[in-house]
């Protein structure tokens, strides 16, 4: 048996995901700020190599799911691997973080395939701020979220935003608010 015949192939691909995961989680670029789009509003996207990441992903996987698909038509057995890249195609579509558009109404996101969610500047509830995992999570009426992950651009001028147009929801704020009142 040919050991080698049968590894290279598992640890090229192996590479191949591991680089994939790089580029699609990866951090967002330290200089990279956030668009300013026409009205005044700004738009938080993720890097242009992170898209590229995924559209190769999903390009791996689809080819992985017509092959087996192609060799499982007389087999439902061989069906399991199309099944295997299409859940993991349809998790990474949900997962990737989804454009943040901060506007002077409120917050959106858009996800690829959960659509668009908005909260009103007054309506923002709470904000939570992860340093750990560089997320920071709005929360809204209605149990609405808006997470802004770490593979945004420029987290300060969400913050900045944030502080803009509400402050007394920040963490840390109120503490200060009452220590100063004292």
């Amino acid at each position: 048996m040919n050991l080698m015949g049968l590894f290279v192939p598992f640890i090229g691909a192996f590479l191949v995901l591991l680089v994939l995961s790089r580029l699609i989680a990866g951090d967002a670029d330290a200089g990279r700020k956030a668009q300013e789009m026409e009205g005044g509003s700004l738009e938080f996207l993720p890097n242009r190599r992170s898209y590229w990441g995924v559209y190769v992903f999903l390009a791996g996987m689809g080819y992985g799911m017509v092959t087996s698909l192609w060799r499982g038509i007389g087999a439902t057995v061989n069906l399991v691997p199309a099944v295997f890249c299409l859940a993991f195609v349809l998790l990474l579509l949900m997962a990737f973080p989804g454009s943040i558009r901060a506007d002077s109404q409120g917050l959106s996101q858009t996800y690829w395939l959960r659509g668009e969610k908005r909260i009103a500047w007054g309506g923002v509830l709470t904000i939570a701020i992860n340093e750990k995992k560089g997320e920071i999570q709005i929360t809204g009426k209605g149990g609405v979220k808006v997470v802004y992950a770490r593979q945004l651009p420029d987290r300060e001028r969400l913050l900045d935003e944030l502080k803009k147009h509400c402050a007394a929801k920040m963490p840390g704020e109120s503490a200060q608010k009452m220590m100063s009142g004292r």
